[in-house]
């Protein structure tokens, strides 16, 4: 007997983070353009049926990898966001950690993935500021606050935040 309209399979969610998780190497890796939703497929071994399944449509897929970078960095960003004995001495930590993330890490191709994909639609840009831009901005935000001497304000904390990370984003687009 099939299953009635809009029940989920039990393993659903098992399925669907699994997918995920290969989706987001491969957008994390991969130097495509921009993946049509058949690369996707191809790069998950599934189908594009299977694709719509889980996420709906390649937009609902791409904020669905977004969503899953943010919740992977979650555990890194409450790390660097420790204060430090000084303002210079946080900068640094921030960009040794950045750098290692550059090197080993997702960093640089996160926000590549997140910019390229956000420029050509827009509701994928606003969950690319949402989930991976305004926790990064907050991670280097919240450091300084903690650190003895660091910006008096959070407007200024937020000012400094930028002024870190916008370089590293431009050379990430680069």
């Amino acid at each position: 007997m099939p299953r009635p309209a809009g029940v989920r399979n039990h393993d659903f969610e098992a399925k669907r983070t699994a997918l995920l998780e290969t989706l987001t190497e491969f957008a994390l890796t991969d130097d495509l353009r921009r993946p049509s939703l058949r690369q996707f497929a191809i790069a998950a071994g599934a189908s594009e049926p299977t694709l719509r399944h889980y996420f709906g449509d390649r937009q609902g897929l791409v904020i669905a990898i977004l969503e899953h970078i943010n919740q992977r960095a979650k555990p890194l960003w409450t790390i660097v966001a420790t204060g430090a004995s000084d303002p210079e001495a946080a900068v640094e930590e921030y960009f040794r950690v950045t750098k290692a993330g550059m090197e080993h890490g997702g960093f640089a191709r996160a926000h590549a993935f997140g910019i390229k994909e956000g420029l050509a639609d827009t509701k994928v840009g606003d969950a690319y500021l949402r989930l991976v831009l305004d926790p990064a901005l907050a991670t280097v935000s919240d450091k300084l606050a903690a650190t003895p001497c660091g910006p008096k304000s959070e407007q200024d904390g937020r000012v400094a935040a930028f002024m870190i990370l916008a370089p590293l984003l431009v050379m990430t687009l680069h």
